[in-house]
């Protein structure tokens, strides 16, 4: 009895700590993967809808940063006085 409880224990550890590794990794919102070409290629690798949510919500989150920080230097306009 003892030793089904040990088992049955170790059992359980092992299918806990296995489930992590089954886990679809998201790739990372960088310029290279949220461009055009590679966005379509990264989506439809990704099998669960929870991960696509998160990479587009990554990417647009990613690209709209970078909009952002882009500026072009414009002269004021002369004063009047």
């Amino acid at each position: 009895m003892r030793i089904r409880i040990i088992q049955l224990g170790a059992i359980i550890g092992v299918i806990a700590s296995l489930t992590g590794c089954f886990e679809e990794k998201v790739p990372e919102p960088t310029a290279e993967n949220c461009s055009a070409e590679m966005y379509e290629k990264n989506l439809a690798s990704l099998s669960k809808e929870a991960g696509r949510n998160e990479f587009t919500a990554g990417c647009k989150g990613f690209l709209k940063a970078q909009k952002m920080t882009k500026w072009k230097f414009e002269k004021s306009p002369e004063d009047k006085y």
